[in-house]
């Protein structure tokens, strides 16, 4: 692969936005639909970009209602004519999901690390374990939802590896996931979550996915049950020797951003995440 391969060439752009002036149940009604948890924010009637809003951007102003006030005013942009090996820079450095790619202040599209794993399926030679993440949290499968919720909040993570009594690998858990088994389930309904009588109902999967938004901000109590009741047990792992370009292909088959890594025994030695993988890009 050209390193020097252009940002245009490989952006996404049929993009999810957010318009300005607007507010936060518009944020949450577009990431739940959508099942995404962040995305550009423009000016209303144009493509000007404006900012970006994210998940954690909610949670920083968990008391504004304005997006305006919530979003990032100056998030961190490519060009389109910036290079592939700038962008994957930006994102590995920077720990983001997505760059708005911006030419004279207009939105031309997105660019993800899922973007780039298209490009480093192709590559050869390089091993996961040379990209494990930095932070690795794994968890007990008997720790309460509660804790897990404020274990999340503390690292910034979206998930976390969870072992049993024997410290094997016996599931994921996503912040999402919290959910699953709790009261919010039969709680939640179609007008708490501000929708009109002529939308489409919200998936399950896309509502959960906002759910920790409403733990934040309304104190909604998780139930103190253990986390292996909602956890993820159908696994997609990679051997620590598995070649990157057998990671990336596993992540975008099955479109998920981050994996189990094990060992020879099959003990869990850490996790690699898509952001990870943009290390391979950099000189």
């Amino acid at each position: 692969m050209n390193k020097k391969q252009k940002v245009k060439d490989v952006m996404t752009t049929d993009i999810i936005t957010a318009t300005v002036p607007g507010n936060r149940e518009d944020v949450l009604r577009l990431f739940g639909k959508h099942e995404i948890t962040g995305m550009p924010v423009v000016k209303a009637g144009t493509s000007t970009l404006a900012g970006i809003v994210t998940r954690s951007d909610l949670f920083r102003h968990n008391e504004e209602e304005q997006l305006a006030l919530i979003m990032n005013d100056r998030p961190l942009t490519v060009a389109p004519d910036d290079t592939i090996e700038m962008a994957a820079t930006v994102l590995y450095r920077e720990r983001v999901h997505g760059l708005p790619v911006v030419e004279d202040g207009e939105l031309q599209g997105i660019i993800a690390p899922s973007d780039i794993l298209r490009l480093i399926r192709t590559f050869d030679g390089e091993i996961v374990e040379e990209f494990l993440s930095p932070l690795f949290i794994p968890i007990y499968q008997e720790t309460p939802l509660p804790a897990v919720m404020r274990i999340f909040k503390i690292t910034d993570v979206d998930a976390v590896p969870v072992i049993d009594d024997e410290g094997a690998l016996a599931g994921i858990v996503g912040d999402g996931d919290l959910f699953t088994f709790s009261h919010l389930e039969e709680s939640v309904g179609k007008s708490e979550m501000g929708l009109g009588e002529d939308e489409d109902m919200w998936s399950w999967e896309g509502i959960r996915d906002v759910m920790r938004l409403y733990y934040e901000t309304s104190k909604i109590e998780l139930p103190p049950i253990p986390v292996k009741e909602v956890m993820v047990t159908d696994l997609f792992t990679v051997f620590r020797k598995t070649p990157i370009a057998g990671v990336a292909e596993k992540m975008l088959t099955h479109q998920v951003n981050q994996l189990p890594v094990t060992d020879d025994s099959d003990e869990l030695v850490g996790m690699v995440s898509d952001i990870d993988l943009m290390k391979v890009i950099i000189s």
